[in-house]
């Protein structure tokens, strides 16, 4: 069993402006490096390992986390955010969507997003590598809105089913910690 301690990126600036990031490579907001550093402290026990997407945000997140901790951070391209397509860079007031939520049903229909099964497949993948090389290992996981939701759904799940997917959400900078109990 790996104890999985998950957490979205701090704040960017898109985020404060209600902007869909997606693989857009945005750095923190620079308000956001010391709320970083505090959550670090809330970091107990401290991970054996960290993940994180390759996007700086994220990464600069996991550096922030664990300043002199001295715990190896890898990135990881399966914890990328997914691709929002066209809508990558528009505010939700721009796109006529209220929040996330209906930014998710509304990815269907546009040109260049990544689809479901595609971030599925790929966050699944990295739990099953996760669960074979680190048992008995706290992992922290450093990532984004949308991958972390369909990790968390990976971890209960071996199929992407569109009808029984519950986007749960996490705000910037929340831990959640979950068992990952089996390897696939």
């Amino acid at each position: 069993m790996v104890d999985l301690v998950i957490v979205r990126h701090s704040k960017t600036p898109w985020n404060l402006a209600g902007r869909v990031q997606g693989r857009s490579d945005i750095p923190l907001a620079p308000e956001s490096e010391e709320a970083t550093r505090e959550a670090g402290k809330r970091l107990r026990p401290l991970p054996d390992i960290a993940f994180c997407s390759p996007l700086i945000r994220a990464k600069r997140t996991a550096e922030l986390l664990l300043e002199g901790s001295g715990v190896e951070i890898r990135t990881d391209d399966r914890l990328v955010e997914r691709n929002f397509g066209e809508y990558e860079g528009k505010t939700y007031d721009e796109l006529g969507l209220p929040d996330h939520t209906e930014l998710f049903y509304a990815l269907g229909e546009t040109k260049g997003a990544e689809s479901s099964e595609s971030v599925f497949s790929r966050v699944r993948s990295f739990l099953t590598d996760i669960a074979a090389s680190f048992d008995g290992k706290r992992v922290l996981v450093v990532s984004h809105g949308v991958c972390i939701s369909y990790l968390i759904y990976a971890l209960d799940h071996d199929k992407w089913d569109p009808a029984d997917y519950d986007i749960s959400y996490i705000k910037n900078l929340d831990f959640i910690e979950k068992k990952l109990i089996r390897a696939g």
